[in-house]
């Protein structure tokens, strides 16, 4: 019984310094601690794909942590997009029509860049994002489409966001 006491706590000792190392909080080591996401600009014909993007873009940095979502008068960077290309590829047709999709993947471009808001320092040059989805048509196209974007638009902002965060 002695001797089990102090092994037990020469045990918990060297269990608990492996974690001395870790720390809550951002990893990034950057002086930027917050971004503005203004509204993205839409050069497609597709409407309303501006608001999908730019408030996927919003939630997808509040999950992260990383950097605090500002007004664009508050923040230390801004990041500015534009939508240049909605795609709908056809995946597979109706049994009976190959003509007609049954499945679709729609894909949609966006070219974000990131600047310090004082300075005007580029911080992320103009980078063209891709995020995509597939879709199954059920009685109507625009309403699977419709069901679609904010997947679309999650996708693109994952893949953004992760690009800000760890490029800095």
């Amino acid at each position: 019984m002695k001797r089990t006491v102090p092994a037990i706590a020469v045990l918990c000792i060297l269990l608990l310094s492996g974690c001395a190392g870790y720390k809550l909080g951002p990893v990034h080591k950057a002086e930027y601690k917050s971004v503005a996401i203004p509204m993205f600009k839409n050069s497609t014909l597709k409407p309303q794909l501006e608001a999908q993007v730019t408030n996927a873009m919003i939630k997808r940095l509040q999950t992260d942590g990383s950097l605090a979502v500002r007004f664009v008068e508050d923040a230390d960077v801004i990041v500015r997009g534009e939508i240049i290309n909605y795609r709908r590829n056809t995946l597979r047709g109706q049994r009976l029509d190959t003509t007609v999709p049954h499945e679709l993947r729609l894909s949609m471009e966006v070219r974000i860049e990131a600047y310090d808001r004082v300075t005007g320092a580029i911080i992320l040059p103009p980078t063209v994002v891709t995020g995509s989805a597939d879709a199954f048509i059920g009685a109507d196209q625009q309403t699977s489409e419709l069901q679609a974007l904010p997947l679309i638009a999650d996708d693109l902002a994952k893949k953004a966001v992760s690009l800000l965060v760890e490029r800095w």
